[in-house]
């Protein structure tokens, strides 16, 4: 009988303590899930950069009418000329022409004022005392305005 109690006793204290706990495991589990269900918004974030450059666009082409509009209404003729408004502006021609992927801004041929950019491609018609702009971006979303005169083009 002694025998089997001292090999009982023996057994008993021969067991490491060096393997996990339930309260280990799920702290473990806790710490992994908390990782996990941060990162998957922080990629989401990451490869979803477009709505940035698209809410960049709209505020390019929004600050773009804008400054075309008063040039419009303070000129006094407006011509289109392969594919470029020519507004006259008392002794100015303000020139408004593709470049590459920019629509530039020229004051009497003179200068190189990137005023939109990423554009594919850009139409100007001429109508009755305004100007109608159409442009199409790189990501290929179209924007169309009609600027009007306050006087009568001659």
């Amino acid at each position: 009988m002694k025998m089997w109690s001292q090999t009982k006793k023996n057994s008993v204290n021969s067991f490491n303590h060096n393997g996990f706990t339930l309260i280990e495991a799920l702290a473990a589990l806790s710490v992994f899930l908390l990782i996990v269900f941060f990162m998957a918004p922080v990629f989401q974030i990451i490869m979803n950069n477009n709505d940035l450059k698209l809410k960049n666009q709209q505020m390019e082409w929004d600050v773009f009418c804008s400054q075309m509009k008063k040039e419009v209404r303070m000129g006094t003729k407006a011509d289109v000329l392969n594919n470029s408004l020519f507004l006259t502006n008392g002794p100015d021609t303000i020139i408004y022409e593709k470049n590459g992927s920019n629509l530039r801004r020229r004051v009497n041929y003179t200068g190189n004022e990137i005023i939109l950019q990423n554009v594919k491609e850009v139409v100007f018609t001429p109508l009755k005392n305004a100007i109608k702009v159409n442009v199409i971006d790189l990501m290929g979303k179209e924007y169309e305005v009609i600027v009007y005169s306050f006087i009568e083009w001659i």
